[in-house]
């Protein structure tokens, strides 16, 4: 952060620069960081591919490529540029709650009568169910049931997918 904030300082005069070239240069600064950058701050889109985008891409056979610049090409190719930034969201926050890398959970997810993969998890309604992970107010990993305790200290439990 103190590299990061050091360059912003002296290259860009304390300014974070809208372009992926300049982005990349920072201190901890790689593609999948620019692209977020870019979408998020400037309204650019970008397709990010972090592990759970390119797990997802490969089970949904979107793509066969392992290289970040490739998968980014081939799903370019398939959605409008216009779509790709709220795409990655979608697709890395789906790899978060539902479709995890060792147990996805099939019979929970709201794409399963599109997906090629259906089956390599839980098919079972009830039991997907107990896998599904939600993230709210930056806690990564809140289950949908969280704990009695977080919930007596003021806590609440994240909504369900496409809930609002």
């Amino acid at each position: 952060m103190i590299g990061l904030s050091k360059a912003l300082v002296e290259q860009f005069d304390g300014e974070v620069p809208g372009r992926l070239e300049e982005l990349v240069k920072l201190p901890g600064v790689g593609r999948k960081t620019a692209f977020v950058v870019l979408g998020n701050a400037f309204g650019r889109p970008g397709i990010t591919v972090d592990t759970h985008f390119q797990r997802l891409v490969r089970r949904w056979r979107w793509t066969e490529a392992t290289e970040p610049d490739k998968i980014e090409a081939a799903v370019g190719a398939l959605f409008p540029k216009s779509e790709w930034t709220m795409l990655s969201h979608h697709v890395i926050f789906h790899g978060r709650r539902i479709c995890h890398a060792r147990k996805p959970a099939c019979g929970a997810c709201p794409i399963a009568p599109l997906c090629p993969a259906y089956g390599e998890g839980e098919t079972d309604p009830e039991k997907a169910k107990k896998l599904l992970k939600y993230e709210k107010g930056g806690f990564p990993g809140q289950r949908l049931n969280p704990p009695q305790a977080y919930l007596d200290a003021g806590g609440r439990p994240a909504p369900p997918l496409g809930a609002g």
